[in-house]
């Protein structure tokens, strides 16, 4: 132990001295450095506060140099004669203006040691304290460790060549595909057709009221990306359980109607079935985490474990967004929403991962006669509106017949199954109405055509 105590955390002082000194000689040292270097990635105090006073500089847009440095620098107390010496004599240290970028490197890596030294200190201290379950730690320190691999200092402003490459590249991949999909492909031709597939970086919610069947959307959803796409899918289920998602999910890819499968009404054929719908399913690489409580950080540190074990994943699905807490303090729940949809989001771009959020959707549909949802519908709607790239409503208008409402005057009675996915939000392509029906027997979402608003 004395000796780990003794030792000196990694840095290089000749480093953090030529990026000073170069910042003095260089006008555009200076712009290159401050896009790309931080207070803390500076392991001496006294070349924080060179630091501090530079990037102050530049930030009002005034000339970097020993003397506005100096006086910068002396304005709450007068430098000494040793720090005036230090700060001229950094010039001299710098070897060439021309290698700014390696010494920048040389910092930044030996800032990401102590950083990772530092977080290795605090889940050490963290197990000590046992203030927390092992597996909360866990989570704590995979999302610390995450955060240092992670650090996207590098993503800067880019000249537009740099986008308008990257987007003829996912435009030439999107002309190769079969389909003509830029994203994920759902399983739903029509919806695929207008979205180009789920996006990755997209925040999909789907909301509806209790029983218009968001699980069973969700599930066609992820039995398609996973089984017939070969995607790795996540499902966080926090109402239901693996048991029940994975019977569900075999009568869905079986066509065996799920409520003889729950009672134990089977025939020979409905057997057979289930035993063919197995084979694929078994190996698909779809993982169903049914933790009933859980929030934004312990499920995106779970999904990066899993991105390090099986590669990039082609969609999260998460049922539902009125069961998650975000584990911090907020004033109402209205705030706690915005704080867990705001954090799916920045994972969704983090992680380059489409996730699909079901949520519910309040009673004001019922209170009024046309029960078609609208964005206000959404519980707690100005968060999540905000927050998601794509807005997709469930609307079966036999689900009202059925609860003994009445249609509206002047409205037929609604044929049975007859059900629509409603496009209400998309950020970067049309809204519209897919026509759609529900089999109930089979919990599954069949497409029928596709109407444009008005």
């Amino acid at each position: 132990m004395p000796e780990a105590i003794n030792r000196i955390p990694p840095s290089s002082i000749e480093a953090e001295q030529s990026v000073l000194g170069a910042m003095l000689l260089s006008e555009n040292c200076v712009l290159e450095a401050a896009a790309k270097l931080k207070e803390e990635d500076f392991y001496s105090k006294g070349h924080k506060r060179i630091w501090r006073a530079m990037s102050e500089l530049a930030a009002l847009n005034k000339p970097v140099d020993l003397v506005t440095v100096s006086e910068r620098m002396g304005e709450g107390e007068p430098l000494s004669t040793e720090e005036i010496t230090y700060l001229s004599n950094l010039t001299e240290a710098v070897p060439s203006i021309r290698n700014i970028n390696h010494y920048i490197d040389i910092i930044r890596e030996k800032s990401r040691l102590r950083r990772l030294i530092g977080a290795a200190a605090e889940i050490a201290e963290m197990g000590y304290r046992s203030e927390a379950s092992a597996s909360d730690i866990l989570n704590m320190a995979s999302d610390m460790i995450y955060k240092i691999s992670e650090d996207n200092s590098d993503r800067s402003l880019a000249h537009l060549r740099l986008a308008l490459m990257e987007g003829y590249e996912t435009i030439g991949k999107a002309a190769k595909n079969k389909d003509g999909l830029m994203g994920v492909a759902t399983g739903f031709p029509l919806m695929d057709k207008k979205l180009s597939g789920f996006q990755p970086s997209q925040l999909i919610v789907v909301a509806g009221r209790p029983g218009m069947g968001k699980t069973s959307f969700a599930l066609n959803i992820a039995e398609h990306v996973a089984v017939r796409e070969n995607r790795p899918v996540a499902i966080f289920s926090l109402e239901m359980s693996r048991e029940q998602l994975g019977m569900r999910l075999l009568c869905a890819s079986a066509g065996v109607d799920s409520q003889n499968a729950r009672t134990g009404r089977l025939t020979e054929k409905d057997f057979q079935a289930l035993a063919d719908a197995m084979v694929p399913m078994a190996d698909a690489p779809l993982y169903i985490d049914d933790t009933a409580i859980i929030g934004p950080g312990e499920m995106m540190a779970k999904i990066r474990r899993l991105k390090s074990q099986v590669g990039d994943l082609g969609l999260v699905v998460i049922d539902y967004l009125q069961l998650m807490s975000s584990g911090g303090r907020n004033e109402n729940r209205q705030q706690e929403i915005s704080a867990i949809t705001r954090s799916l989001k920045v994972a969704a771009k983090e992680l380059n991962v489409p996730i699909m959020l079901l949520s519910q959707l309040s009673r004001a549909t019922e209170k009024r006669d046309n029960k078609r949802p609208m964005l206000s519908d959404l519980r707690e709607s100005g968060a999540i509106e905000q927050d998601a790239d794509v807005v997709l409503f469930l609307h079966r208008e036999d689900y009202y017949a059925q609860t003994g409402q009445k249609p509206a005057e002047g409205q037929q009675a609604a044929q049975p199954g007859k059900s629509s996915i409603i496009i209400a939000k998309q950020r970067s392509g049309p809204t519209g109405t897919i026509d759609v029906i529900w089999r109930g027997e089979q919990t599954k979402y069949m497409e029928v055509d596709f109407r444009e608003e008005e």
